[in-house]
Protein backbone atom coordinates (compact mmCIF):
# COMPACT_ATOMS: atom_id res chain seq x y z
CA UNK A 1 0.00 0.00 0.00
CA UNK A 2 1.50 3.21 -0.75
CA UNK A 3 2.51 5.58 2.27
CA UNK A 4 1.72 8.91 0.12
CA UNK A 5 -0.78 11.30 1.47
CA UNK A 6 -4.50 10.94 -0.26
CA UNK A 7 -6.59 13.04 1.39
CA UNK A 8 -8.38 10.84 3.78
CA UNK A 9 -11.43 8.91 3.40
CA UNK A 10 -13.67 11.36 3.36
CA UNK A 11 -12.37 13.35 0.27
CA UNK A 12 -12.31 9.54 -1.58
CA UNK A 13 -16.02 9.68 -0.61
CA UNK A 14 -16.39 13.19 -1.66
CA UNK A 15 -14.40 12.78 -4.79
CA UNK A 16 -16.67 9.55 -5.49
CA UNK A 17 -19.85 11.06 -4.63
CA UNK A 18 -19.01 14.08 -7.31
CA UNK A 19 -18.04 12.06 -10.06
CA UNK A 20 -21.52 9.38 -9.85
CA UNK A 21 -23.22 13.04 -9.46
CA UNK A 22 -21.33 14.48 -12.49
CA UNK A 23 -21.89 11.24 -14.68
CA UNK A 24 -25.60 10.97 -13.91
CA UNK A 25 -26.16 14.42 -15.26
CA UNK A 26 -24.49 13.46 -18.12
CA UNK A 27 -26.55 10.27 -19.17
CA UNK A 28 -29.69 12.36 -17.95
CA UNK A 29 -28.42 15.13 -20.44
CA UNK A 30 -27.53 12.33 -23.28
CA UNK A 31 -30.88 10.65 -22.82
CA UNK A 32 -32.41 14.06 -23.43
CA UNK A 33 -30.97 14.50 -26.60
CA UNK A 34 -31.78 11.04 -27.99
CA UNK A 35 -35.24 11.89 -27.30
CA UNK A 36 -35.08 14.78 -29.27
CA UNK A 37 -33.45 13.40 -32.25
CA UNK A 38 -30.10 14.37 -31.60
CA UNK A 39 -26.80 12.71 -31.23
CA UNK A 40 -25.10 13.22 -28.16
CA UNK A 41 -21.70 12.61 -29.34
CA UNK A 42 -21.92 15.16 -32.22
CA UNK A 43 -23.79 18.07 -30.82
CA UNK A 44 -20.69 18.38 -27.81
CA UNK A 45 -18.76 19.74 -30.47
CA UNK A 46 -20.71 22.56 -32.00
CA UNK A 47 -23.12 24.60 -30.39
CA UNK A 48 -26.23 23.87 -32.89
CA UNK A 49 -28.07 20.64 -32.72
CA UNK A 50 -28.05 17.91 -35.31
CA UNK A 51 -31.11 16.55 -36.36
CA UNK A 52 -30.39 13.30 -37.60
CA UNK A 53 -32.44 11.88 -40.57
CA UNK A 54 -35.74 10.20 -40.61
CA UNK A 55 -35.55 6.34 -41.85
CA UNK A 56 -38.23 4.21 -42.72
CA UNK A 57 -38.10 0.91 -41.78
CA UNK A 58 -39.39 -0.23 -45.91
CA UNK A 59 -35.58 1.65 -46.48
CA UNK A 60 -34.36 -0.51 -44.44
CA UNK A 61 -32.04 -3.43 -46.10
CA UNK A 62 -30.67 -6.31 -44.00
CA UNK A 63 -28.48 -8.58 -46.15
CA UNK A 64 -25.67 -11.03 -46.34
CA UNK A 65 -23.95 -11.12 -50.00
CA UNK A 66 -24.13 -14.15 -51.32
CA UNK A 67 -21.07 -16.37 -51.65
CA UNK A 68 -20.77 -19.75 -53.20
CA UNK A 69 -20.77 -22.64 -50.16
CA UNK A 70 -17.59 -24.86 -51.24
CA UNK A 71 -18.02 -27.94 -50.70
CA UNK A 72 -14.99 -29.13 -49.48
CA UNK A 73 -12.95 -28.56 -46.87
CA UNK A 74 -9.88 -30.18 -47.19
CA UNK A 75 -9.44 -33.92 -46.47
CA UNK A 76 -12.32 -36.26 -44.89
CA UNK A 77 -11.54 -38.59 -42.56
CA UNK A 78 -13.39 -41.53 -41.73
CA UNK A 79 -13.22 -44.36 -38.97
CA UNK A 80 -13.06 -47.80 -39.77
CA UNK A 81 -14.25 -50.21 -37.08
CA UNK A 82 -14.07 -54.02 -36.93
CA UNK A 83 -10.87 -54.97 -39.21
CA UNK A 84 -9.67 -58.62 -39.37
CA UNK A 85 -6.18 -59.27 -37.77
CA UNK A 86 -4.64 -59.64 -41.26
CA UNK A 87 -6.18 -56.56 -43.12
CA UNK A 88 -3.05 -54.22 -44.26
CA UNK A 89 -2.88 -50.44 -44.93
CA UNK A 90 -2.76 -51.74 -49.04
CA UNK A 91 -6.13 -53.27 -48.05
CA UNK A 92 -8.02 -50.80 -47.12
CA UNK A 93 -6.28 -48.67 -49.80
CA UNK A 94 -7.46 -51.03 -52.19
CA UNK A 95 -10.88 -51.44 -50.64
CA UNK A 96 -11.66 -48.04 -50.46
CA UNK A 97 -10.29 -46.46 -53.82
CA UNK A 98 -13.39 -47.11 -56.00
CA UNK A 99 -14.91 -44.38 -54.12
CA UNK A 100 -12.57 -41.71 -54.85
CA UNK A 101 -8.85 -40.44 -54.53
CA UNK A 102 -7.93 -41.10 -50.96
CA UNK A 103 -5.23 -39.05 -49.33
CA UNK A 104 -4.12 -42.24 -46.70
CA UNK A 105 -5.23 -45.55 -45.73
CA UNK A 106 -4.01 -46.82 -42.34
CA UNK A 107 -4.23 -49.77 -40.50
CA UNK A 108 -3.66 -49.15 -36.50
CA UNK A 109 -1.26 -51.63 -35.05
CA UNK A 110 -0.23 -52.41 -31.64
CA UNK A 111 3.21 -50.79 -30.90
CA UNK A 112 4.59 -53.65 -28.75
CA UNK A 113 3.17 -56.44 -30.34
CA UNK A 114 3.19 -54.92 -34.36
CA UNK A 115 -0.68 -56.97 -34.85
CA UNK A 116 -3.60 -54.88 -35.80
CA UNK A 117 -6.07 -53.06 -33.10
CA UNK A 118 -8.79 -54.03 -35.14
CA UNK A 119 -9.66 -50.40 -36.54
CA UNK A 120 -8.39 -47.75 -39.39
CA UNK A 121 -8.70 -44.45 -40.53
CA UNK A 122 -9.54 -43.73 -44.54
CA UNK A 123 -9.27 -40.03 -45.94
CA UNK A 124 -10.85 -38.71 -48.61
CA UNK A 125 -9.50 -35.88 -50.65
CA UNK A 126 -13.44 -34.25 -51.10
CA UNK A 127 -16.29 -34.94 -48.54
CA UNK A 128 -18.51 -36.07 -51.16
CA UNK A 129 -16.80 -39.29 -52.10
CA UNK A 130 -16.24 -39.87 -48.17
CA UNK A 131 -19.90 -39.74 -47.85
CA UNK A 132 -20.42 -42.44 -50.65
CA UNK A 133 -17.98 -44.71 -48.59
CA UNK A 134 -19.78 -44.12 -45.60
CA UNK A 135 -23.18 -45.56 -47.47
CA UNK A 136 -21.56 -47.90 -50.10
CA UNK A 137 -19.50 -49.73 -47.13
CA UNK A 138 -20.99 -49.58 -43.70
CA UNK A 139 -21.86 -53.06 -42.63
CA UNK A 140 -20.45 -54.57 -45.73
CA UNK A 141 -17.55 -57.55 -45.03
CA UNK A 142 -13.85 -56.70 -45.41
CA UNK A 143 -11.63 -59.94 -44.84
CA UNK A 144 -14.63 -62.20 -43.90
CA UNK A 145 -15.51 -59.85 -40.88
CA UNK A 146 -18.26 -56.95 -41.02
CA UNK A 147 -17.24 -53.36 -40.81
CA UNK A 148 -18.21 -50.15 -39.25
CA UNK A 149 -17.54 -46.92 -41.33
CA UNK A 150 -18.24 -43.66 -40.13
CA UNK A 151 -16.64 -39.77 -40.09
CA UNK A 152 -13.40 -39.85 -37.58
CA UNK A 153 -14.14 -37.73 -34.50
CA UNK A 154 -11.43 -35.41 -32.88
CA UNK A 155 -9.16 -36.73 -30.32
CA UNK A 156 -10.11 -35.62 -27.14
CA UNK A 157 -6.88 -33.36 -25.40
CA UNK A 158 -4.93 -35.30 -23.25
CA UNK A 159 -3.56 -34.10 -19.85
Amino acid sequence: MSRAFSGGKRNREASRALKKTQKEERLRRNRDLRARGVDPDLSESSDAPVVLPEVKLEDVVISVTGRPRSADHGPTKLFVGGIAAGTTSADLRVFFARFGELVEATVIVNRSTGQSRGFGFVSFRSSTDANQAIAGTDGTELDGRPIKVNRAETRPARY
